[in-house]
């Protein structure tokens, strides 16, 4: 009786908002509309702390289901489920709050108030679902309300080519979902997540049917097109024409739902073989692009976009590696900071407007360079062997503590060859010490949160072993050129390269003459 009052508790705010969602979008209903989203924002965080309370002390709890042939709609209250609820009801805390003042006096205020509100109840709904049906159902929701929002207002040309390509996108994953959904349920005979996963616990490593390794492959696919994975990623680029709470709650929220999706059914993932490998090598790749991408662009927005694309890449690369402990809180860090970069975006343009903003000369000098690498790989050995972190143990986690450590190295080889203040570059030393501690620690932590909701970190095959490493390399590689770059950018080979990176190597042109044939319509 306790878990149907709390599982109650869970539905109420997440109502509120749907409710919300469906009030006439009126001048005369803003009121009402502001009152009801900020109550419900409120409660779900509130909530969310009881939810944490009760699962501490007594664990996971599900509410009956409200369908037939065990297929419709159920509430799963678990770790996974909580973290992702606990974070969208802060977030939205934050994006309502931001959207109260950001359209304060638009005529159309009360209209993107009641859109805001519906895609958060359906993303708060696809997390919080225990059932493939209502997953599937808030799923496909959730990008239609995310599609009203992009088109906002509809004057705007940029907007509405992005929308349709960001409707062609989503409506190829949605198909993709409803066939890997469906050939889970006649594996199985049942809908319900519970039920899929304590069946997968006991399949056999790789022994298991073609239907689930088409299944895993195709849930891949989804995840890569709902979280703009290259070559279908331009949308996300585009889409800047949306109001900026839009922006904000897309990449701090609604872009997650692909990592979220291989988390959720990580089971799956961990007994198949082809997936997997697939996932991690589109994810790293996707990540690097990114990465490299946004390091060039002008615009602040499209910068922060590229940014998110390259982070979903490696939290994708992570679920790849069966880091999905790693995946969970890179995404959580994420959502958070990239919320603050949205919202916090005009503020950064009047710094660099008014000089404000911090700036540094590199010297370009080698010898610099090459103390600050050498610090840098000693920062990484001691604190990857602190923690029991190596080659022969937790290899996977050794891979993506190597990747975000070619992000520190650039921090430290930019600070010794800037020729900082030495009391300069020891602070950086020191946060690079941090950022490496707390993401071995922080990993832990949120791997034993999780508990079963994941499996364990499994051995590596050979050939996950060397794409991960070639991976690596790859990627200390590419640090290591753009380190370079006050030597090499003088060269004209290094100039052109940098031309076609600031166009993203034109893989959105691909993109457009499949879902644009005729542009001059827009």
């Amino acid at each position: 009786m306790i878990e149907v009052a709390l599982c109650i508790l869970f539905i109420i705010p997440m109502a509120m908002f749907l409710v919300a969602g469906i009030v006439p979008n009126k001048a005369s209903n803003l009121i009402l509309l502001t009152n009801l989203t900020r109550i419900a924002s409120l409660l779900a965080t509130i909530i969310s702390l009881v939810g944490a309370v009760w699962l501490f002390n007594f664990g996971m709890i599900e509410s009956g289901l409200f369908g037939i042939y065990d297929l419709g709609f159920l509430i799963r209250i678990d770790p996974l489920s909580l973290i992702m609820f606990s974070m969208i009801s802060i977030i939205a805390i934050v994006v309502l709050r931001f959207s109260y003042n950001y359209l304060d006096g638009d005529s159309n205020q009360a209209k993107f108030i009641s859109e805001l509100a519906l895609t958060i109840g359906l993303v708060q709904l696809l997390v919080l679902s225990g059932n493939i049906f209502g997953l599937f159902i808030a799923w496909v929701f959730t990008s239609l309300a995310l599609n009203k929002l992009i088109v906002f207002y509809p004057n705007r040309k940029k907007a509405r080519i992005a929308a349709r390509k960001k409707f062609i996108v989503a409506r190829l994953g949605d198909i993709f979902l409803l066939i890997a959904l469906s050939l889970i349920y006649i594996e199985f005979g049942s809908g319900n997540l519970s039920v899929i996963f304590e069946e997968l616990k006991q399949t056999q490593l790789h022994a298991v049917s073609l239907s689930l390794e088409v299944a895993a492959v195709l849930l891949v696919l989804t995840a890569a097109l709902k979280s703009a994975q290259i070559p279908f990623h331009g949308w996300l680029i585009e889409v800047m024409e949306a109001p900026t709470p839009v922006s904000a709650l897309l990449h701090a929220g609604l872009l997650n739902a692909g990592p979220f999706l291989m988390i959720r059914f990580a089971y799956l993932l961990d007994v198949v073989s082809i997936a997997p490998v697939f996932l991690f090598v589109l994810g790293a790749i996707t990540a690097l692009y990114g990465a490299l991408v946004f390091t060039t662009q002008p615009n602040i927005k499209t910068s922060l976009a590229y940014s998110s694309v390259a982070h979903m890449g490696f939290s994708m690369m992570t679920c790849g590696l069966g880091l999905y402990a790693a995946s969970l809180l890179h995404l959580v860090a994420h959502s958070f900071f990239k919320a603050h970069s949205f919202l916090s975006s005009g503020s950064m343009v009047e710094k660099v407007i008014t000089k404000e903003a911090s700036t540094y000369s590199r010297k370009g000098s080698v010898g610099r360079m090459i103390i600050g690498l050498a610090i840098s790989i000693a920062l990484f050995l001691l604190i990857s062997s602190f923690w029991g972190v190596t080659t022969s143990s937790e290899y996977q986690l050794l891979i993506i503590g190597g990747v975000i450590f070619t992000g520190v190295m650039n921090l430290v080889v930019n600070a010794v060859d800037s020729g900082n203040y030495f009391r300069s570059i020891l602070k950086i030393m020191g946060a690079t010490v941090l950022v490496l501690m707390s993401f071995y620690g922080l990993e832990e932590l949120t791997r034993l949160t999780l508990g079963a909701q994941i499996p364990p970190i499994a051995k590596p095959g050979k050939l996950m072993m060397f794409l991960s490493a070639t991976m690596l390399m790859v990627f200390f590689t590419t640090v290591l050129i753009h380190l370079l770059s006050p030597i090499l950018k003088k060269g004209t080979m290094y100039k052109n390269f940098g031309v076609h990176v600031r166009n993203g190597f034109y893989l959105n042109l691909l993109v457009d003459r499949i879902t644009i044939s005729n542009y001059k319509r827009f």
